[in-house]
């Protein structure tokens, strides 16, 4: 007796066809991969995604007649699939990378809203994966392309690479205060995956200097902030203190880099990158123009506050063997959303960050106000320009209240 109705064995067979040109069409990059190929996928491993208790899975494997091993070119061998809950975490892989190749596409695009979407979706499809991975009793020899491991830190890269999206949008839109505090979450998150698991030599030092060079960032855009937002005359020690210190984090990616090509085995394009990205620190630290501060100064200059914009990469689903082997009901917690998003055709933009922006709004106009007391007291404004300023800028930060209050009671 078969586990899968005949009807059902014909579909994974044409699914798992249709999983193998993915792969191939994402490896040769000669077609575009579409939302399409995403809902694929999905079936597939939500037709896999049941069930099994004790049943020998490599008798279903047979039956089903699917390829039973697959390549991976971390360790460039063949890996052989005991677990159909692992092949689930094999079509998981290419589904986030289907996620991860469309954010690429719409970000040529210019399509900000939608590469960043997509680059979330592909941070949760990773997460996902290695939940599945996690739950392959049956597989002995994982390897390390779907080690969970793995799977969980390509996640976290996942995440990172949207909110770099994210912060290149704002800045490309002029919004450099917002875009400052996007680059300090981006920091935060390199951080975050900096000591999340242990990683190679190169893997390590590339992380650190890339939380030092997007710190450095966030340090440049707030003082270029504060002298194009201030309608006062500017504090110029202090922008040149928070150009000081972007300074320092742009010199010490420098010396990361440096010591990578000097130290470490890396390849010709690898040596390409790091030198063209030390030219580009180079630019910025000569155009920034100030002298080099002590580290004892330097600490003390507070960095930008960092807002993450990019939620928590949660699962949208779960291995349905969690029932078998914990006693614990999983549900499907999005499928329903999963159905709407691809329904939607990422049409409609999703705003993540509404609350974040108005709330940065907010801060900008109750900092505006302050400096027209600040004004008024020092007789630096007469009473007519002050009283109508006043009275504008109150009416904008009351309206923003309002559209606060609406959407914190969505």
């Amino acid at each position: 007796m078969t586990f899968f109705s005949e009807e059902q064995m014909q579909r994974i067979r044409f699914l798992h066809f249709k999983l193998k040109h993915i792969q191939e069409v994402l490896e040769k990059d000669e077609e575009q991969v579409t939302l399409d190929d995403i809902n694929l996928v999905l079936e597939y491993t939500l037709i896999l995604n049941v069930n099994y208790q004790s049943v020998n899975h490599k008798k279903i494997l047979k039956e089903l007649d699917i390829s039973s091993s697959f390549h991976d070119p971390l360790e460039n061998k063949e890996i052989e699939v005991f677990d159909l809950l692992f092949e689930c975490a094999r079509a998981l892989l290419v589904m986030a990378r289907v996620y991860s190749k469309l954010s690429e596409n719409y970000e040529n695009e210019k399509d900000w809203s939608n590469a960043i979407i997509a680059m979330i979706e592909s941070s949760k499809i990773y997460k996902t994966a290695a939940y599945f991975s996690t739950a392959a009793t049956f597989q002995d020899y994982r390897g390390q392309l779907l080690s969970p491991e793995n799977l969980e830190l390509t996640s976290e890269e996942a995440r990172g690479w949207a909110q770099s999206i994210a912060a290149a949008r704002e800045e490309s839109k002029n919004n450099i205060y917002f875009a400052s505090k996007l680059y300090a979450g981006l920091s935060a998150l390199s951080k975050r995956l900096f000591y999340l698991r242990k990683h190679d030599e190169k893997k390590k030092q590339q992380i650190r200097a890339q939380f030092h060079y997007d710190m450095g960032k966030a340090c440049q855009l707030k003082s270029q902030a504060s002298l194009e937002t201030s309608i006062t005359s500017v504090n110029k020690e202090k922008l040149k203190k928070l150009l000081q210190k972007a300074n320092f984090y742009f010199l010490k990616a420098k010396e990361i880099w440096e010591n990578m090509i000097n130290l470490l085995d890396i390849s010709k394009e690898e040596k390409e990158n790091l030198e063209e990205n030390i030219t580009i620190v180079d630019e910025i630290v000569k155009e920034n123009d100030v002298e080099v501060l002590d580290y004892e100064l330097i600490k003390k200059i507070q960095d930008p506050e960092p807002i993450i914009l990019i939620p928590e990469n949660l699962a949208p689903f779960v291995p349905k063997s969690t029932i078998y082997l914990t006693k614990f009901v999983p549900k499907d917690l999005n499928i329903k959303r999963f159905k709407t998003f691809m329904g939607k055709k990422l049409e409609k933009k999703i705003p993540y960050s509404k609350r974040e922006k108005m709330l940065d709004k907010k801060a900008g106009l109750v900092r505006t106000i302050n400096e027209l007391k600040i004004l008024r007291e020092n007789n630096e404004i007469d009473i007519d320009k002050f009283a109508e300023l006043m009275e504008k800028y109150s009416i904008k930060l009351t309206m923003v209240d309002t559209a606060l209050e609406k959407l914190f009671k969505k």
